[in-house]
């Protein structure tokens, strides 16, 4: 016998067996329930248990059991023998579920059907099947030397199967088998006699031709499939309800065939000759992997074959027995390995569905004997097949040489196809490629299926693919990424500090939403003002004014106050940014901020608006430090004008006599122009009768850092704050307008404060020069008469109170000789003053 093409390995362990109880006159047996069924020539059944030791014997038939059927879901046997009486041939249902484990009990007989009836006259019966459905609904097949089928159906337990007969062609040849496939609703029975093998379906009764050669007795089996596998001299051959599908060669004349788990069973004869017996081998068939498990020369003629337990069990005509067990699935793959055979290795553990863990380990040590062999793509083939199992790193070492850098990429490639790439594999592939210059496998990479208009799926680390690019100057691949990845700061970072791409900067700010474009302005704002100021700046604007009410974020508005660091070398541009927020918007975001940066701009130095100075960073920066430092000032200069209050802030202002009026920081030099616009704004932000809208205190600390008189007054007169208005004009020496704001504010009929006049002229008093004629320009207002209630503490003996004693004393006869309409003698007061002039 030759089987061609097939490698022969010992993947069973092999043992003989005569301590055993099978019966010595066996006619059939099958597989049962945790035993083996064998009907025997004298009508008994015996149940034989693992260790082939009956389990349970009974009478059947009366003169033999010639075929016996187990149906594993209903724990029923179906026997066919022969009886005596008029109906010699029947057919026997027994229910072996609950039986106790006694030699000698017999289980209930649920139904005897007649197998002859006068329209299905007797014949020698050649084969059996049964399909197994609920009971008492069940289908038996029975095959007939005539090349007739007998086929019950239905409801056997109460007889009323419905009874079919089919025909073979040509007649007159025996059935050899029987199987049945699929479920009760679509049966079909596959038939096969010496010279043919066709199909029926159950229901109609139509036939379908498969082949014109046939099959010997026991030689045709069906697989888990359904397909019907013919074992001939020259081959298997495989049979569907379609027709013949594919064979296997294999040369030899076969006895008997059975299926195994994934193997054919199979025993095979050599005739003898002259005086050479006959020779028979038991082989053990893997058609899916052309292998040969095991072959065993058998000592005597097999009888029967039996596979339960996971063992195949062989009968020999002298009664001995032969087992077969297959080793466990990790020996047959040592005995591959020691002879190189990996991918039959692999094959093998895939047919026994191996978990993916295993075969990955196979794969893995045949991609090693690849790699030994300088075979690289192939073993590169077997690695890829291990992703998810092997580590990454196990590959890599092996293919970091340059020559190999394609097999490499390759590895990478599918690394990251599958995710399971991590970014330092990014950083490799990505350096692959540039190393290689290959643009095109780096557009594929990272543009997905590489069509510009699709949604790519980046499989990769997004971060690592946008740096590589970077560093190598692919800086359209790095643009793409970040935009793919929706990375705005990644993709301004490339137009901006890699390709200086301004305009293609502010586009991409433009289609941006309100709030995600004025976050990257932030960032990015300062290079774009100082390169692109006009262009920025309308961004600007745009952002901080309200947008298009359709859109998502078209009514956010952003606060120039995010921005403001931006211009800190550009006081002009930052000018014009708040200036047009406060003029195009009613009531703008952070509107406060707009009037304190707008009066720090105004009141900077001409120098300092050129540039000298950072104008943005340092009118936020010196308004949050002046803060802290004004409201002391603040809190001493406010209060309410009540008469407690008013007599302190008399007093407060006697002392001032003495310690001087506070000094105002340096003036700066303001334009004209500039004077007037700073003092616009802070009437415009505090209109007469409103709320200020910006922070006063604040206000104040800016007027005086900048020496700014005019709104120190403005600022100090809306606070109702008159003593330090006049204060003003006494740290400037302003004369003229001190006399002007002091009886314009010393009236109290006009809610002015009386208490003014007296403060004036002790500031007259302390000066150095003679003051006479402003004191003279005081007392010929006829209305400061009565509203000043004169009170002098001052000493006799220093020149500044001999001199206010005099400019008190002159008003005051001034004031009286008003009142009174005639002159007063003066001569007696002037004398108690000590020398005739009060300058002496």
């Amino acid at each position: 016998m030759l089987s061609l093409g097939w490698k022969k390995f010992s993947f069973f362990e092999q043992s003989v067996k005569k301590d055993h109880e099978f019966p010595q006159a066996v006619g059939c047996c099958c597989q049962g329930a945790n035993s083996v069924v064998a009907g025997c020539s004298d009508g008994s059944v015996a149940l034989l248990d693992r260790n082939l030791q009956i389990q349970q014997a009974f009478q059947a038939h009366v003169k033999s059991v010639d075929f016996v059927a187990y149906l594993e879901k209903e724990k029923l046997l179906v026997t066919l023998g022969h009886d005596e009486g008029a109906a010699p041939v029947n057919l026997k249902a027994w229910n072996l579920e609950g039986q106790p484990k006694s030699s000698t009990a017999s289980p209930p007989c649920l139904r005897t059907l007649r197998v002859f009836t006068p329209k299905q006259p007797e014949a020698e019966v050649t084969a059996m099947a049964v399909h197994e459905e609920s009971w008492p609904t069940m289908t038996i097949a029975v095959g007939l030397a005539s090349g007739s089928v007998y086929v019950l159906r239905g409801d056997v337990g109460k007889d009323k199967a419905h009874r079919t007969t089919l025909s073979m062609q040509p007649p007159g040849s025996p059935i050899t088998t029987l199987n049945f496939k699929g479920s009760t609703n679509h049966l079909h029975l596959y038939v096969t006699t010496q010279t043919s093998v066709a199909a029926f379906d159950i229901k109609t009764s139509s036939k379908v031709s498969l082949d014109e050669a046939g099959a010997s007795p026991g030689c045709a089996v069906l697989n888990p499939e359904g397909d019907l596998i013919v074992g001939r001299d020259e081959a298997f051959y495989f049979n569907t309800l379609e027709g013949r599908g594919p064979c296997f060669a294999c040369e030899g004349h076969k006895e008997q065939l059975r299926w195994f788990h994934n193997y054919i069973v199979a025993i095979l004869s050599t005739p003898g000759q002259q005086d050479y017996p006959a020779t028979f081998v038991l082989q053990v068939f893997d058609l899916r992997n052309k292998l040969i498990a095991v072959s065993v020369p058998l000592a005597e003629a097999p009888r029967h074959v039996v596979c339960n337990w996971g063992l195949v069990l062989v009968v020999q005509a002298d009664n001995t027995l032969v087992c077969l067990k297959e080793k466990e699935l990790n020996s047959k793959l040592e005995l591959l390995y020691n002879k190189s055979l990996y991918l039959l290795a692999l094959n093998l553990a895939q047919s026994h569905q191996a978990d993916p863990s295993s075969c990955a380990e196979i794969r893995r040590r045949y991609a090693d004997h690849l790699y030994s062999k300088h075979d690289y793509d192939g073993a590169m083939t077997q690695y890829v097949a291990t992703i998810g199992y092997l580590e990454p790193s196990y590959v890599i070492r092996k293919f970091l040489d340059a020559q190999r850098i394609h097999n490499l990429t390759s590895y990478l490639e599918k690394l990251h196809e599958q995710g399971k790439a991590s970014a330092d594999h990014t950083t490799l592939l990505l350096n692959c490629y540039t190393k290689l210059k290959d643009v095109d496998k780096l557009d594929q990479f990272l543009r997905g299926s590489g069509a510009a208009d699709t949604t790519p799926s980046l499989n990769f680390d997004v971060e690592t693919a946008v740096k590589v690019c970077r560093a190598a100057g692919y800086y359209q691949h790095a643009l793409f990424v970040s935009q793919a990845a929706a990375e705005t700061e990644w993709y301004l970072d490339i137009l901006l500090e890699d390709m200086q791409s301004w305009d293609d900067a502010l586009a991409y700010l433009q289609d941006l939403p309100r709030q995600q474009a004025a976050a990257a302005l932030k960032k990015h704002g300062k290079v774009l003002l100082n390169n692109r100021p006009e262009a920025t700046t309308a961004l600007l604007m745009q952002l901080c004014t309200p947008g298009d009410s359709s859109k998502p974020d078209g009514d956010w508005i952003a606060k120039v106050s995010d921005f403001a660091h931006l211009a800190a070398d550009r006081p002009m541009a930052l000018m014009l940014l708040c200036e047009f927020i406060l003029n195009s918007t009613r009531a703008p975001p952070g509107e406060e901020f707009l009037y304190h940066t707008l009066l720090e701009l105004h009141l900077m130095g001409d120098e300092e608006d050129q540039g000298s100075q950072p104008a943005g960073s340092a009118t936020a920066e010196s308004a949050a430090q002046s803060m802290s430092a004004s409201s002391q000032h603040i809190s001493d200069v406010s209060g309410s004008q009540d008469e407690e209050e008013q007599e302190s802030r008399r007093q407060a202002g006697a002392a001032a006599t003495t310690s001087g009026p506070p000094r105002l920081g340096p003036v700066n030099g303001l334009s004209p122009q500039k004077r007037e616009a700073a003092l616009d704004l802070l009437k415009r932000g505090w209109p007469l009768g409103e709320e200020s809208k910006y922070d006063t205190n604040h206000a104040l600390v800016l007027c005086r850092m900048h020496g700014f008189s005019p709104g120190l007054r403005f600022l100090y007169e809306h606070m109702r704050l008159f003593r330090e208005v006049l204060q003003v004009h006494m740290a400037a020496g302003d004369h003229a307008h001190l006399i002007e704001d002091c009886m314009r504010l010393g009236d109290a009929s006009r809610g002015g404060d009386p208490h003014l006049w007296s403060e004036v002229l002790e500031y007259f008093a302390r000066q150095p020069q003679d003051c006479t004629e402003q004191v003279l320009t005081l007392t010929n207002t006829q209305q400061s008469f009565g509203k000043t209630r004169l009170v002098l503490h001052v000493s006799s003996s220093s020149r500044t109170g001999k001199r206010c004693c005099y400019y008190y004393y002159y008003y005051y006869c001034t004031a009286l000789s008003l009142h009174v309409g005639a002159p007063v003698n003066q001569s007696g007061m002037i004398q108690s003053l000590g020398p005739a002039s009060p300058f002496d």
